[in-house]
């Protein structure tokens, strides 16, 4: 079998490779009529608030306290206005099996990539709702909104963008956390005004010292508000960086407690052990991202530590009733003379209970648990959907199980050919794979169709427009299918412990790199898969690395034997030298994906052979990189100065305001229409007659002259091995 890599270990492997369940034959048009589905059909779509970790939010529906009524925030793209248009949708309890259609209480608007209504929450009166909220030209603020009486009122009023707030139950008391003026300087593009005629340079960002900002720039400060004071800041002192995470108010608004990171974390931190080993990884940084929780009293505005142990991750905390005592789940101080017992908190977390009042903790017994269960709903409310049905939410009396719609989010997609997707199964090194197969709306069997491979996970279980959580700023599946071309969403792990099955290959001298190799592997295997089932021309293959797998994918591109037809790396690390020296302070991460070693001395040899961009005379594929806002410049940066000295067709596109997951409506248009039109030209040999595009393809056209040169060049006949 030729699966693209020259490692002879890996050819072995290889010939134990099967396809687990194939694709089916047949025709996976979806629906018969209708019009494809086009870029603004994925943008104008709507969808609930984002419901993960990184926004905080947990439910879809929010209840009154008294679970009479609850709260849905629903988001839709404004093409015409450019905006993303939030709405809070009202519900009726005891109407809700009911089919009602729901109360509109307010829609908020917003122009940044921020969302315009987040972070809902009821307070104890059963009809006044708190929320995070802004209008285009607006920064966030804190609102309250009553749904009887229909009044809105703004609870800050801010002069730096608010990311996160608590608000006691009696809505009297509201703290929040704030952008600090140097990192509101960054994000709006203005530099920090000096003075000063020489500048020190440590710890500051290469980015920021070119755009004119000398100092190193402070996290995001902690305010609390009250009807008895104006806001006031919550002094953390200068070991501490106020970074993201969520704020937790005591009920009786007393006391805050949230994350920091440590600037100098003690040296008895080091001796904590986690999984991967990420306490010390970290550690070994310059300003290391090793957070504790901290504990402000309102009162006196004073600040101690919570538990004096290191944070890995943020984790639940739940109050007591009377705000004197929070429940979590933490490691514990190692200040303690019994060698067992310090052992024992080296290498494990504990369920404990802390008295905010003098700071006095213990630990529970495991039949306890630190964190409160859920009040139980009187209503189930859910999203359905699965990988060919568009998501709705439905609403379920768990008592009589009686369920009905609630709401369509997208009815509008019954006019549309969806396509159908298929879930197929591969296995790589003994490891089961997942993926997402997207077939164009008219697929043929036995027909091949030019393929592109979009990275970064797949879930069987969720409806996507674009291939990954309709957020990605990197993946366009159903319009690219709709142009005839299939996409395949890769590759998602088919159990949890195959993370830990992959390091155990030991394909590198790291986690991090042997996840690397291994993901590369699964494209050829991929590629390999449908070559087979007769689906795909394997001359007409492109590949997409979002985030993350720009590493992979750039691996990918310069250690495979197979021939892209075409490639983009969007918004991501690309695991280079320049990289590594842009950002010192990371340096241990670099070097975990380059044989964990030094990108200097001996260890230059190592990276020289591993690391992308020393291998890009390897690549032969047109490649595009798009940098979505400044900063996303320096990371592609290597690969667009050695493509271009080495006269390959690279194309470099920079969306100044564009971000990382979602954004605005204009920047995501781009995005996800240049990645269309992109691989349709590579692919099909296909360009838009838009006028507003003829620079864009004058600009192809001329990088297909350079490829044609390039290909009567004789290539080298063994790229570097993937080990």
């Amino acid at each position: 079998m030729n699966h693209g890599y020259s490692s002879p270990a890996l050819q072995v492997v290889a010939l134990c490779v099967g396809l687990i369940s194939t694709v089916s034959s047949q025709d996976g048009s979806g629906q018969q009529g209708g019009q494809p589905v086009t870029v603004p059909d994925v943008v104008s779509m709507t969808r609930l608030e984002d419901t993960s970790f990184i926004s905080g939010n947990s439910s879809i529906a929010h209840f009154s306290p008294d679970g009479s009524r609850f709260v849905v925030v629903v988001r839709k793209g404004n093409l015409e206005r450019k905006t993303n248009d939030f709405s809070l949708l009202l519900y009726s309890t005891a109407d809700a099996l009911h089919s009602p259609k729901p109360g509109v209480l307010m829609t908020m608007s917003s122009t940044s990539e921020r969302d315009a209504i987040t972070k809902v929450q009821w307070l104890a009166d059963n009809e006044t709702l708190a929320f995070l909220g802004e209008e285009p030209g607006e920064k966030p603020q804190v609102y309250k909104f009553n749904v009887r009486s229909k009044k809105l009122a703004r609870l800050t009023d801010h002069h730096t963008t608010v990311y996160d707030y608590a608000i006691d139950d009696e809505g009297q008391g509201v703290v929040f956390r704030a952008a600090s003026p140097s990192m509101e300087s960054i994000n709006n593009g203005s530099p920090q005004q000096s003075s000063l005629k020489q500048v020190v340079i440590n710890g500051q960002e290469l980015i920021s010292l070119l755009t004119g900002s000398y100092s190193p720039v402070e996290g995001q400060y902690i305010w609390w508000k009250s009807k008895e004071h104006a806001e006031r800041q919550i002094p953390v002192g200068p070991d501490y960086f106020i970074p993201w995470g969520t704020l937790s108010l005591s009920p009786n608004g007393h006391y805050i407690i949230f994350p920091v990171y440590r600037r100098t974390a003690p040296r008895e931190w080091a001796d904590y052990r986690d999984t991967y080993d990420l306490i010390r990884m970290r550690l070994s940084m310059k300003l290391p991202p090793i957070s504790e929780y901290l504990v402000a009293d309102t009162t006196t505005v004073s600040v101690h530590s919570l538990v004096g142990a290191p944070l890995l991750f943020p984790t639940p905390i739940s109050w007591a009733k009377d705000s004197t005592s929070v429940f979590l789940s933490s490691y514990l101080p190692l200040d303690v003379s019994d060698v067992a017992e310090r052992d024992a908190r080296r290498n494990n977390q504990y369920r404990i209970q802390v008295t905010l009042l003098g700071g006095a903790y213990r630990r529970l017994p495991k039949q306890d648990s630190p964190v409160a269960p859920a009040a139980r709903t009187p209503l189930d409310v859910s999203l359905v959907q699965d990988v060919n049905t568009p998501p709705k939410m439905y609403v379920t009396d768990p008592k009589s199980g009686q369920k009905e719609l609630l709401l369509d989010l997208n009815p509008q997609f019954s006019a549309l050919r969806l396509g159908s997707v298929k879930t197929i199964e591969w296995e790589v090194d003994g490891i089961k794979v997942i993926g997402g197969l997207y077939l164009p709306p008219d697929y043929v069997p036995n027909k091949r169709y030019p393929l592109v491979i979009q990275t970064h996970g797949y879930d069987p279980s969720e409806f996507s427009m674009d291939g990954f959580h309709e957020y990605s700023s990197g993946y366009a599946a159903r319009p690219l299918a709709a142009k005839g071309i299939v996409v395949l969403q890769a590759a998602g792990f088919k159990t949890q412990q195959d993370d830990d099955n992959v390091v155990k290959l030991k394909l590198g001298a790291t986690r991090q790199e042997s996840l690397k190799i291994w993901t590369a592997h699964v494209y050829a295997e991929g590629i390999e898969t449908l070559d087979k089932q007769g689906i795909i021309d394997r001359s007409r293959v492109g590949i997409v690395g979002f985030s993350a797998t720009v590493c992979y994918v750039g691996y990918a591109l310069t250690h495979s034997q197979f021939r892209f037809a075409a490639a983009s790396l969007v918004d991501g690390i690309s695991c280079g030298y320049f990289e590594a020296i842009e950002f010192p302070d990371a340096a241990g991460e670099f070097n975990a994906y380059n044989g964990n070693a030094a990108p200097s001395g001996e260890g230059l040899a190592t990276w020289m052979k591993n690391a992308p961009g020393f291998n890009l005379d390897i690549v032969r594929a047109p490649v595009r990189l798009v940098a979505l806002g400044n900063f996303s410049v320096f990371s592609q940066w290597e690969w667009f100065v050695g493509l271009t000295f080495q006269k390959k067709p690279v194309d470099f596109v920079l969306i100044p305001h564009g971000v990382h997951l979602g954004g605005m409506v204009s920047e995501r248009m781009l995005e996800e229409q240049g990645l269309v039109d992109w691989f349709t030209f590579w692919l099909k040999g296909e360009e838009d007659p838009d006028p507003a595009k003829r620079d864009q393809y004058r600009r192809w056209r001329a990088m297909g002259e350079l490829q044609k040169q390039n290909g009567a060049q004789p290539e080298q006949e063994t790229p570097p091995s993937i080990h």
